[in-house]
């Protein structure tokens, strides 16, 4: 079965790119493409976008340029998933990294389950503006995967997924990720795969999520030219915007299943209340043989949507 990899980026760092696609071909998996979807202008970046193809020939990588202004990163990879041809679709962020053995595990993963997606345990990595490593960390593993945990927090670097098209609901097929989100876009997309599809979890160590220590923060650099206190001030209105729609989004998620608001911690707003913000409150939920019976059977019932 055929695999799709997209790769999203606005350029500017072509050592990592270099290396995110040189993990790509070492994974053992074929067929095999990678989709790059470089949003800017024409240029030096544009320019050495299109080199790509002729330096990794064994591995096929098509390159495509989104021409819009601004940050558009959800629109990026809706782009790459209009235009991946295979069954199987994950993501490579342009400074992050796969392990060889990533995309079989995945797939296989999903092919003994008849799971609709899969993900692999992925390393933190800090490295300095030479890409030697600073520390290394696993703050993502979990024991086992609890929507209930994903709900309050994302433990998914996107490049840890793999999903299966053909087995997805129909309001995921076709451009899955919110465009109105600039941050927490890929949260916003795995809550909604996950409500609908539960996941085939692989135990291996099959990605590593790079993080800089320097100064390549891809949130800042797409914010234009201003100052330094600009640009924080811009982004920090950008995470409050977007995390207010993200807890709209979970609260339509929850309208159609009543007895899910207790198990998210949700308080349902009281007769003649006026709620205090659109987004619903998460508490933690009191405890009890009552609740843990209730929690047990709601995991049974997640299983079968």
């Amino acid at each position: 079965m055929p695999v799709t990899l997209v790769m999203r980026t606005v350029g500017g760092r072509p050592r990592e790119i270099r290396r995110a696609l040189g993990s790509a071909a070492a994974n053992t998996w074929r067929p095999l493409e990678v989709v790059v979807v470089y949003q800017g202008p024409e240029g030096a970046d544009w320019d050495d976008m299109q080199r790509l193809p002729g330096e990794f020939a064994r591995l096929p990588v098509r390159v495509l340029r989104n021409p819009g202004c601004g940050d558009r990163r959800a629109e990026n990879l809706n782009i790459g998933w209009a235009a991946g041809r295979g069954r199987y679709l994950g993501f490579l962020d342009d400074d992050d990294s796969l392990e060889p053995e990533h995309l079989r595990l995945l797939v296989q993963a999903m092919q003994s389950t008849g799971s609709a997606w899969a993900y692999g345990q992925a390393v933190l990595r800090k490295e300095d503006d030479a890409l030697a490593t600073v520390s290394e960390s696993r703050p993502f593993r979990r024991h086992r995967f609890s929507l209930q945990s994903l709900w309050n927090e994302n433990f998914l670097p996107i490049h840890s997924v793999l999903i299966d098209r053909e087995r997805l609901v129909p309001a995921l097929r076709e451009r899955p990720f919110c465009e109105d989100l600039d941050r927490s876009e890929d949260w916003d997309f795995l809550l909604r795969l996950a409500f609908h599809h539960e996941p085939a979890v692989v135990e291996e160590f099959t990605c590593t999520y790079h993080v800089s220590t320097g100064a390549r923060n891809t949130n800042l650099s797409l914010m234009g030219g201003e100052g330094e206190g600009e640009r924080q001030r811009r982004n920090r209105e950008a995470w409050a915007r977007c995390k207010s729609l993200v807890e709209q989004r979970k609260a339509e998620l929850l309208a159609s299943l009543w007895w899910a608001r207790e198990h998210f911690g949700v308080v349902p707003a009281q007769a003649g209340e006026t709620p205090a913000a659109p987004a619903p409150a998460l508490v933690t939920p009191p405890a009890g043989l009552r609740q843990r019976a209730v929690r047990k059977v709601i995991r049974v019932l997640e299983r079968m949507l």
